[in-house]
């Protein structure tokens, strides 16, 4: 089938299945805002600044230092000791793997959870990897604004056969579909079409692809050539087996996920069955070993993102993460904030890895909230949009009731949530 076939087909499924989707409208807009007499911090550098930001519609137009300026026709808020920062990006989710015996069950489950996550202050989501027949409906309904949630960009998986083999973890995934694999969930090998591949990816609505295990060094190489020549944004499991760290880095995927995976790299001749390789390396590894400083330096020359996850992975008991998040921080990589967790508790878990990146990792409250937007925004090449407060942006932002500056745990701290230009309120 050619390529035009499969995203025809592909883009009109999810669209038709978006369509159908039935919620309800929130919060509308005032057309003209001022959110007066704040103390702005754009994340544009780290001397936040008293002001007053103009939104017209979802976009920022004006951000004014002139305390006595007057805003004939705006809505004005006074915020005098409050603190503005960019809306929270989680940069790693997943949002659309539950399975529920009811179709009604799951929108309430997802719906209830996006509504959390947006009140909890993250305006934009990075999805890695789900039913994309159900996350098209979700991205939608969220532009549209027919139910409470951030912006949703989200991944297409691909994997090895040996993942695949006596595991159907995903098999959730493609519910209802009548093949095994689907657009947003396939199995690729040195004989797949990766033009086709691509495509159907592409065709599904996915941002980004997922490159997760069972992938040799040479055919990580040939999807992230074909993703790039499509259009298509390349993110990979910092270790996807047998491909290594170093094998995904030379071959120019935009961000590698996990850091806790990065131990991998000390190792020799990998197996595409990950459970061969735990067998005869876990355990036996370092946390300290020379090829880590040169896998840093190449992620810095190529302008590589780290998705650290390490909230996630303290959890999990595994300290690496933050050793080599810290390591790979004070060298000067790229570390993007994201939680790979949701669910049982009323804030969201962004504020926890951020946390974590300034108590385990030694990032300071400013560089911590860097990656919470501006570079979180980055991964799904958004940060020219959104990210920072600047005249010319989207209207996403958070407002605090106390300086995250002075310590990162004042993020949980809200006053209320923008969205667009759209307020949200918290209580």
């Amino acid at each position: 089938m050619t390529k035009r076939f499969w995203v025809l087909m592909c883009s009109t499924l999810c669209f038709v299945l978006g369509a159908t989707a039935q919620y309800k409208t929130t919060e509308r807009r005032a057309d003209k805002l001022v959110l007066a007499n704040a103390t702005i911090i754009d994340m544009c550098s780290e001397h936040p600044r008293i002001g007053n930001i103009l939104i017209e519609g979802n976009m920022i137009t004006l951000i004014d230092y002139n305390s006595k300026a007057e805003y004939p026709g705006y809505k004005v808020i006074n915020l005098t000791g409050k603190y503005i920062i960019p809306g929270l990006i989680d940069s790693h989710t997943h949002i659309a793997t539950s399975a529920f015996d009811k179709r009604e069950e799951r929108e309430e489950f997802t719906q209830q959870l996006l509504k959390q996550m947006l009140n909890g202050g993250i305006t934009s989501i990075r999805d890695m990897a789900g039913d994309a027949r159900f996350l098209a409906e979700l991205k939608r309904a969220s532009a549209l604004h027919e139910i409470a949630a951030p912006n949703i960009y989200y991944a297409a998986f691909m994997a090895g056969p040996d993942y695949y083999k006596g595991n159907d973890r995903e098999g959730k995934m493609v519910v209802g579909w009548p093949h095994k694999y689907a657009p947003w969930l396939q199995c690729v090998t040195e004989q797949t079409n990766l033009t086709e591949a691509v495509a159907q990816a592409i065709g599904c609505g996915a941002s980004g692809l997922k490159l997760y295990a069972s992938m040799d060094a040479g055919l990580v190489k040939k999807v992230s050539e074909e993703g790039k020549r499509q259009g298509i944004k390349v993110w990979s499991h910092a270790c996807v087996m047998s491909a290594k760290p170093g094998d995904a880095v030379e071959a120019g995927v935009e961000v590698i996920s996990h850091a806790e995976m990065l131990k991998w790299e000390q190792c020799k001749s990998l197996s595409t069955k990950m459970f061969d390789n735990y067998e005869k390396f876990y355990g036996k590894m370092k946390f300290d070993f020379k090829q880590l400083d040169k896998l840093f330096v190449q992620m810095i020359e190529k302008n590589i993102i780290l998705d650290a996850t390490c909230y996630h992975a303290s959890v999990n008991g595994l300290e690496e993460a933050a050793i080599f998040t810290k390591k790979a921080h004070k060298m000067g990589v790229k570390i993007a904030a994201g939680t790979d967790y949701f669910g049982d508790q009323e804030l969201p878990y962004i504020h926890n890895e951020m946390q974590t990146l300034v108590e385990q990792c030694d990032f300071t409250p400013y560089e911590a909230l860097c990656s919470a937007t501006i570079i979180a925004a980055e991964t799904f090449k958004k940060h020219n949009e959104i990210g920072t407060i600047e005249t010319g942006k989207i209207a996403d932002l958070l407002i605090l009731n106390a300086n995250p500056l002075t310590n990162i745990i004042n993020t949980t701290n809200i006053a209320f949530v923008i969205k667009e230009g759209r307020t949200y309120k918290t209580n």
